[in-house]
This record gives C-alpha cells, structure tokens and sequence, in this order.
C-alpha cells in the first residue's frame, strides 16, 4: 500500500452515501496515510467536533463556497463529491478548477470521483412500462449519445469535457441506481425512496404507487455502494496517485473522462413490485388497512407524496449494468432491496422523528 500521505477532500460527508464513503475510507486498511477534509455547512458544532474526534479535518462551507472547495481541491491527491452532486454546478466548476491547478502546478495526475446517478438514463413515463433500453457503461457511446436534458447530464458533461481539456484530471463518475439499506456514516444513514414510500404508506393507511407501478428501476445497497466507490478510489490511486510506479498498467476496465462512466446496480423491482412489499410488511405491522397496492391521484401525486416533485423518485424508469465495476472485481453481497423493506419500516417505526 502507499506509503505517501493521500489527502482526500471529501463532501458529503453528513450525508448517506457521503457518510458512508467517510466510514470506509476510515476503515481501510490503508487509512494511516490518508489525510481527510470532509466540506460540512457552518452552525453545527456538534458536528464539526465529531469529524475532527475521527481524525477528520472538517472545512466549514457550502456547495456555494467556490473559494473555499476550490482551494480544497487544488491541495488534494483524490476529491470525491457526494453533496448534493449530481445537479450541483456551482460546486462541481469550482472542484475542477482546483483540480486544474494543481495539475497545471504539479504536473502530475489528480483523481476526481463523482458521484452522479442513473437518473441520467431515465424516462419520465410516471409509472407506467417504459422503453426497455438498458444502459451498459462498457458502451460509453450510449451514454455520451444522452440528450442535454436529462437528468444530471449538465454537470456530467462539465466533467468529462474538463478532462477532455487537461489529460492530468482523471475523472469517475459513478452512477448509482436507487440506494437502500441503513448506512454507515456517523450522521444520516437513511435512504430516500424506501423511507419516503413508508412514510407516505403510514400517513395515507394503504400502500401506493405511481400509476401501474409497472416501471423498472435498478437498486444498489448502500454497502455494495460503498465497496464500489472503494474498488474504484483504490485502482486510481494504484495508477495516478502520489506513490504510483512509473509503467503500471491499468485495466482496460478502469477508464476515465469521457468513458469513466460506472453503473452500480445489483438488482432491479418494479415500483408496484416495492409498494406490494411495503403493503405486505405494514399490513403485518397493522399500519395499513389492506397490504393491496393502489395508485397515488394522477392529478394529485405530489400532495399525495406530502413534497413536491417526488413523484420521479419512484415512477421513473432507469435500467442499467455496472459490467465495468464487475470486471474491475466489484462483488455485491449485501441483502436485496424487498428483503431489506422491514428492517428499514422498523428503523422508521421506532423512530418517529425520521
């Protein structure tokens, strides 16, 4: 392992998947040698004094803080973005360019990991079957053929026409589908779309879907996750980082800029398929009146979903295949999505708050 302290500038590292991210780059047994500064809002001293118990230095900022990201990321080996990244520009402009100039002061390579997600791929059909295209990120082309306007393409195409510009960036953008499981991280460990369909399913007494329920998402524990991000970070450092050998050959897998696309998905539901489950699970609980699945109010469903715009988290349809991680040793073991459905309704039940 690398004997040259790393300094990795992480964000999101209160969050989910950032959280988590944090807690096994914490556990990796290369971690003595890691310097971490994690991004983290002001007002919260709490948490500012947990990420530094964790040997953690925390920068007090937001996604708004170009100076301050921007200087972070110049002093890094490794950023990686989780806050908020998928659609954030402002954030993303100002990682690329402290990446930018450390290359152009180093002359040596920097790593950018950035997680964005497979809603790039989706189709708005609102629950209803869609087109049955799958993705596969081992053909770049088809991704890179996406039209400006779906979702995170905008700063998805920031990145890769960046590292079209500066060969020394070398960038990874990850793709996760819908994430479930508890996490790891010393803060939030709550998904959004399981949680999001209990809540709604114990408020309103019955369990619902968008339209048919008929559309197909692909889905990712948090864990699985996790060990993606990991597998990923490690083969970058091997080939691009501080202590790289000069000749090391990468796999041909392990690509970046505009073919550093990575899927992570380890399973696929309908949304009706996740609702029944939901009904099932509360029924038992008697927390609904019937485990039967009905539709939300087509003329209703944000209301129906007690936020606005929700609807898209669970009635999109995004169907993808992480065959590069998986060729690059991914191996996802952790229990499927309807499998993990009670445990994430007992978290909820036993902690109202939520």
């Amino acid at each position: 392992m690398s004997s040259t302290k790393i300094n990795i500038f992480l964000t999101g590292a209160t969050g989910y998947i950032g959280g988590s991210v944090l807690t096994s780059l914490l556990q990796h047994p290369n971690a003595s040698n890691f310097n971490i500064t994690t991004l983290i809002r002001g007002g919260d001293d709490e948490r500012v004094k947990k990420l530094a118990s964790l040997n953690v230095t925390p920068l007090v900022g937001s996604n708004d803080s170009f100076d301050i990201i921007e200087k972070a990321a110049s002093e890094s080996h490794v950023t990686i973005h989780t806050a908020n990244s998928a659609n954030d520009l402002p954030s993303t402009k100002a990682i690329i360019s402290g990446l930018n100039k450390r290359t152009k002061q180093t002359g040596k390579p920097v790593i950018y990991i950035h997680t964005s997600g497979a809603g790039v791929v989706a189709e708005d059909v609102r629950g209803k079957k869609g087109s049955g295209i799958v993705f596969s990120d081992l053909n770049p082309d088809q991704i890179n053929g996406l039209g400006d306007e779906q979702p995170h393409r905008n700063v998805d195409l920031l990145i890769i026409n960046a590292a079209d510009g500066n060969p020394l960036l070398k960038t990874a953008i990850v793709l996760p589908p819908l994430v479930y499981g508890t996490g790891t991280g010393p803060f939030n460990r709550d998904s959004i779309q399981i949680p999001l369909l209990l809540r709604t399913a114990i408020k309103r007494h019955k369990a619902e879907a968008v339209g048919p329920g008929e559309a197909t998402m692909n889905n990712v524990h948090i864990g699985d996750l996790v060990d993606a991000f990991v597998i990923i970070f490690d083969q970058l450092v091997a080939v691009y980082g501080p202590d790289a050998k000069p000749n090391v050959q990468p796999s041909q897998y392990l690509t970046t800029g505009r073919e550093g696309y990575y899927f992570a998905e380890n399973g696929k539901h309908t949304w009706r398929q996740l609702s029944e489950k939901i009904g099932e699970v509360l029924y038992k609980k008697k927390l609904v009146t019937s485990p039967e699945v009905t539709s939300f109010p087509e003329d209703d469903v944000d209301s129906s979903l007690f936020t606005k715009d929700k609807w898209y988290l669970v009635g999109s349809q995004s169907n993808s295949k992480a065959e590069r991680l998986r060729k690059l040793g991914w191996k996802p073991h952790r229990p499927s999505i309807l499998d993990s459905v009670e445990e994430q309704a007992d978290i909820l039940i036993n902690n109202p708050q939520k």
